[in-house]
């Protein structure tokens, strides 16, 4: 016995699907999605991988905070370069004591 009945009825009136000629664009046209805000930032989208726990435990506290995962994400990065540039001048600044 067939798991499945596939025929398509005669009285069908809608017209068969027409087949994607344009082939697929999903990644040639990832790299340059932008999405601008109300506040005229544009967004660029880019993909990225974090173990499964960070990422569930990511998401939850962005839900608990209310805000978008972007912006948590956007929360997030902005934090690691702030303090990897601050470490750097700190640094440059010891550096350029001790040589002086």
């Amino acid at each position: 016995m067939a798991r499945h009945n596939f025929e398509t009825p005669d009285t069908v009136n809608e017209p068969p699907l027409r087949p994607n000629t344009g082939g697929v664009k999903a990644g040639a046209e990832l790299g340059r999605r932008t999405r601008r805000t109300s506040d005229g930032i544009d967004w660029r989208s880019f993909s990225s991988y974090l173990p499964e726990e960070m990422q569930r435990e990511f998401r939850a506290e962005c839900i608990l905070g209310g805000i978008e995962v972007r912006q948590g994400l956007e929360q997030a990065v902005r934090t690691w370069l702030q303090t990897r540039q601050a470490g750097r001048a700190a640094a440059e600044a010891t550096f350029n004591e001790q040589t002086s």
